[in-house]
């Protein structure tokens, strides 16, 4: 609801603009174009403000709001004790005037404005509209009581016709069932033909449509003046330009004619309005506008239609392309939420799987994360070249029907861990991520120059220390073509690089960035993961930090070719992966890597 509120409010100020710059133009165009043009540019200022044009379904859903709760899968991996090497991780930490406190504590939350606002709006759209209707539905209701059907040859068959003897303008009235209602002062011989010409100009064109529009614009947008002068003027408009048709062929004795019969039918009428009407005689303060229009109506040159469709086009186009940018910029998309049963095969208890996708949705980076009760992070990598039947690799589930759930089965019976939560984020959202992270100082291993049109790759690099911005940062980590061992060496690379993320930005000051970070990746993502389960993510690694208990551990499949089968055969866990040092050189409060080997397990 407060999406569709923000994106009404920005419809609102793009339909306020069109319609101020149309007032200004209002006498020039008066002037220089049919009153035609005038009646489909206020309509288009309505549909501006009213049909949400800018509206996006998003590629990737966000996140869950559910923990998946299904039944453990039972451990079958074979412990290996592996000989730990922790070294010290020295981390550049904020200033202490910029750490945020963790505590136990919750902050009382605070009034959310927006969805506030949101129930204002709604509550106020709907008591407009529904007394708008309450109106039209009970002079409805006294119309089909007290009118007399009747039949008239001039009428199209689609058209009902009924007479009432109460002192009304004629009208149309109805989308689905339309009815022409005549008052009985309007049959008389000298009134009938310029009263039914005029409003069969309403039903041919179909205007009773756009009064419809007009109320729905006024009740959607009830807070905006601008918007009752938009419909005010749609509907001057709309009339002027019925006359402008009903007298284009007309010669100037019957002009005055029909000119009279609107005075005489008005001065008869009753004066109040009727919405949702198409009414022949409708506003004193409109018969000037038309009768100067009558009197001097002329036709309109093929020069000046032109011209009246470019501008139209032109004036329609900006404000929608202003609808489109501002909606885009300032409102702030809903998350669709997943339900638990959408995303099947996680654990309730487990590690976090994370799956970076390119933009084809197949996966470039698969890898897990767990904390231990000791307070030791263990990363297993595993290349998304590794085979899981003799034909498939386990990149390739994802792609499958249910992909997420089966690429959770394999990875759990490969590590031997059952899987708890769940990533998978597109590589446009971790450049984001990274470049609201302010970027990452790292040191490239070699020069990186490699372009693929096919899968928009430019990647261009040079070797030595430097702070990778989002964009770079995914250069590095998708990087494989120059590396003499192919894949292995850029987990190696990758596995580098989330060492140092987290040294440079696993601290408390930036917690405040984790808004930023969750905007960031907003249509990006497939988790069952909420904010508030980042924020423990990052606290858990802070906490290991703080202990003194600050060794990560980092492991990556031995071959990156070997089989699903051989994976369960040998009881899948730690056996099957070798252990990456994590080992590093400071120096000058800058990050220095040794390039890490990878060391067969437990050696």
């Amino acid at each position: 609801m407060t999406e569709w509120f923000q994106t009404f409010l920005v419809l609102s100020v793009a339909g306020s603009l069109l319609a101020g710059i149309l007032l200004a133009l209002k006498k020039w165009a008066g002037k220089q174009f049919s009153p035609t043009w005038q009646y489909v540019l206020w309509v288009g200022v309505l549909l501006v403000m009213v049909v949400p044009v800018s509206v996006k379904v998003p590629a990737l859903v966000q996140p869950m709001q559910e923990k998946q709760m299904v039944q453990r899968i039972p451990l079958t991996a074979a412990e290996l004790t592996v000989t730990e090497q922790p070294a010290p991780m020295d981390t550049v930490e904020a200033p202490a005037e910029e750490i945020l406190p963790v505590t136990e504590e919750t902050a009382l939350p605070s009034i959310p404005w927006w969805d506030v606002l949101a129930v204002i709006w709604v509550l106020g759209a709907l008591g407009s509209l529904g007394y708008r209707l309450t109106g039209y539905f009970r002079f409805s209701r006294n119309i089909r009581r007290t009118g007399d059907p009747m039949e008239l040859d001039e009428v199209p068959k689609g058209l009902r016709v009924r007479k009432i003897t109460a002192a009304v303008s004629p009208m149309v009235m109805g989308i689905f069932r339309p009815t022409l209602i005549l008052p009985e002062t309007a049959l008389t011989e000298s009134r009938l033909p310029y009263v039914l010409r005029h409003e069969l100009v309403h039903y041919r064109r179909g205007d009773i449509i756009w009064r419809w529009l007009a109320v729905l614009a006024t009740s959607i947008h009830w807070f905006n003046p601008m918007v009752y002068v938009a419909a005010a003027q749609m509907q001057e408009a709309c009339e002027i330009s019925c006359d402008w048709c009903v007298v284009r062929s007309m010669e100037q004795a019957k002009r005055d004619d029909y000119m009279r019969v609107i005075l005489e039918l008005l001065a008869e009428a009753m004066a109040k309005k009727q919405i949702l009407t198409t009414q022949m005689a409708s506003e004193k303060k409109q018969l000037q506008r038309r009768f100067t229009m009558i009197r001097n109506q002329k036709p309109v040159g093929m020069k000046k239609l032109l011209l009246s469709v470019c501008v139209g086009t032109a004036l329609l186009g900006a404000a929608w392309l202003t609808g489109c940018t501002l909606r885009e910029t300032y409102v702030t998309k809903e998350q669709k939420v997943e339900t638990a049963y959408e995303i099947g095969g996680l654990a309730e208890e487990g590690s976090l799987l994370f799956v970076g996708v390119d933009d084809r949705g197949v996966p470039d980076t698969i890898f897990t994360y767990e904390m231990s009760e000791e307070g030791k992070a263990t990363i297993l990598s595993i290349p998304r070249d590794t085979f899981i039947t003799d034909n498939m690799k386990i990149a390739a589930l994802l792609i499958q029907e249910n992909g997420d759930e089966k690429l959770i089965q394999a990875v759990s019976e490969i590590t031997g861990r059952p899987v708890k939560d769940y990533v998978r984020m597109d590589l446009t959202a971790l450049e984001a991520v990274m470049d609201a992270l302010g970027g990452v100082t790292f040191t490239v291993p070699q020069d990186m120059d490699y372009d693929d049109f096919y899968q928009d790759l430019s990647i261009h690099l040079k070797a030595g220390e430097q702070t990778l911005s989002g964009k770079d940062a995914v250069g590095l980590l998708r990087y494989r073509r120059g590396y003499p061992e192919g894949d292995l060496k850029r987990i190696e690379v990758q596995q580098t690089f989330l060492l140092e993320l987290l040294r440079q930005k696993c601290n408390p000051a930036y917690l405040k960035k984790i808004p930023e970070v969750m905007d960031a990746i907003k249509g990006h993502v497939v988790t069952n993961l909420i904010a508030e389960d980042v924020v423990n993510y990052g606290e858990e690694l802070y906490r290991c930090k703080k202990n003194g208990m600050d060794a990560v551990e980092m492991y990556t499949l031995q071959n990156g070719d070997m089989y699903y089968e051989t994976a369960k055969e040998e009881g899948g866990g730690m056996s099957l992966f070798a252990k990456q040092s994590t080992d590093v050189l400071v120096r000058d409060d800058s990050f220095a890597t040794e390039q890490p080997a990878l060391v067969p397990a437990g050696q």
